[in-house]
């Protein structure tokens, strides 16, 4: 099959997919790899079909086939490991890469990190994050790398540190929504609950659909003493999600006791002593809280 008649098959193919003939399409990229079989985008394309069909492990069975006979294509090795990343397959992305050395492809050590960091595998993650930051030349990707790196830190507990990779990338990411909640969430997490105020009440702007949101503008309003639109935030958390933390339930029983609401702060107290009953913050509170329903009845 010459060139002319691959282009004509993949224009066929791309055809009989918008008219929705998906097994047709199927047959016509098959006839061009057997045809054919060093030619990788029929096997990008009908990798791509097989996904949209939640065929997944014939897609993967297909392009590992093609990687036994052709071990040195970078170009298909990391357009597996893509694939199998956006399916979740992180460890089988994992074995897939470590056939290419970073120092070759400084695009492996950003795969690399993304596929521990959404394994939880932190420490591992940060480590090829930042062998990307060091090596890497896409601008765009080793903003991203900062922006994980952060999120990473945050993970780990050093808000310092994460502090620093957001401040670096403020101008590229000040008007996007996790941006502004993860600077929040630092500036809380270091006691600066002023600053935490601005950046996600914006996150807010941006996202009112992300109810991670939602739960640290509660804990910030909180702490800055606004308890009802802590009050407001922490019920839109709550009813978007069915496992709330009982952490969750004290501070919005917190703010319901700040704002003389008694019954309910006692309600909410009682409830995230129900989902943890050593819940110590939420044992004093419940103590107090019916302290000063009994010291409102007696006074009436």
């Amino acid at each position: 099959m010459d060139a002319n008649q691959i282009a004509y098959k993949m224009k066929l193919a791309a055809e009989l997919k918008m008219e929705g003939k998906l097994l047709h399409c199927v047959q016509v990229y098959n006839s061009i790899i057997n045809e054919n079989p060093e030619y990788t985008d029929a096997y990008f394309a009908l990798g791509e079909l097989y996904e949209a069909l939640g065929n997944i492990d014939p897609a993967v069975d297909m392009i590992k086939d093609y990687l036994r006979k052709n071990p040195e294509n970078k170009e298909v090795r990391i357009y597996l490991s893509e694939f199998l990343m956006r399916n979740k397959k992180w460890e089988e992305a994992d074995e897939i890469l470590s056939y290419i050395l970073p120092e070759e492809e400084p695009v492996i050590s950003f795969f690399l990190g993304y596929s521990h960091f959404m394994q939880k595998d932190y420490e591992v993650a940060r480590i090829n994050f930042i062998n990307f930051l060091q090596y890497g030349d896409q601008e765009d990707m080793l903003r991203e790398a900062d922006l994980y790196v952060a999120k990473i830190d945050i993970n780990l507990g050093d808000f310092n540190g994460a502090l620093g990779f957001l401040k670096k990338i403020e101008t590229v990411y000040t008007n996007y929504w996790e941006w502004n909640l993860l600077i929040s969430v630092v500036y809380y997490n270091l006691g600066m609950y002023t600053h935490a105020l601005k950046p996600v009440q914006k996150a807010l702007s941006l996202n009112s659909k992300e109810r991670s949101v939602n739960k640290w503008a509660g804990k910030i309003y909180l702490k800055n003493g606004e308890y009802g639109k802590a009050e407001r935030q922490f019920l839109v958390y709550i009813e978007a999600d069915d496992s709330i933390e009982s952490d969750i339930y004290t501070e919005l029983a917190e703010a319901c006791l700040k704002s003389r609401k008694m019954p309910e702060a006692l309600a909410y107290f009682e409830i995230a002593l129900k989902l943890d009953p050593g819940n110590i913050l939420a044992i004093e509170g419940k103590k107090n809280a019916r302290s000063q329903l009994k010291k409102s009845a007696a006074d009436a």
